[in-house]
Order: structure tokens, then sequence, then C-alpha cells
């Protein structure tokens, strides 16, 4: 026995994806009325045709944005870098640091 047998599965040996998916009926989509899809058996369901149940915002995320201000602070400590802008543009963040 190697090293890397280890980790190899044996052939009665279901995958993880194997072990987790979702194999039972779904209700149909109360948008467009297509049967809503859920992937393993832990997800929500969701729907492929009209996207009912992706693009749903929790209401307690909705206002998770970062003042011009706190963002050109943040900015600034990190050199200036362009994965800190936070979606302002570099003149907006100068800016705020006036």
């Amino acid at each position: 026995m190697g090293l890397f047998d280890l980790f190899k599965t044996k052939k009665d040996e279901l995958s993880w994806e194997d072990e987790n998916t979702y194999k039972g009926a779904t209700p149909n989509c109360p948008n467009c009325g297509t049967p809503l899809t859920k992937r393993y058996v832990f997800s929500e369901m969701y729907c492929e045709n009209c996207r009912y149940g992706l693009d749903d915002i929790p209401n307690d995320m909705e206002d998770e944005s970062i003042d011009v201000c706190d963002a050109a602070l943040i900015w600034q400590s990190n050199g200036k870098d362009e994965d800190y802008t936070f979606g302002y543009s570099e003149a907006e963040l100068e800016a705020a640091l006036r």
C-alpha cells in the first residue's frame, strides 16, 4: 500500500457531490411556473428561468455600503491600491481626502 493509496476512493463509496445531491421533487416557481431547482440537500431552491431565489438580497444586507470618507482612508492606508477603491473612482477618493 503506497502513500497515495489512502486518497483513492473505493468504487462503492459515493463522492461528496453524489451523496449530497438533492433527488426529490420541487414545487413550481411562484413567478413563472417552471419547476424550481435544488442542487444539494442543504441548499435553497431557485428558478433557472426567471432567477427567483437567486437575486433576492436579504434586507439586512442592503445597506452594507461603505462611506466615501471611510473608503478613502482605507484606500490611502493601503498605498492607494486599486483593489481598495470599494467601487469609488480615484477622483472621488482623492476629493474625500481633502
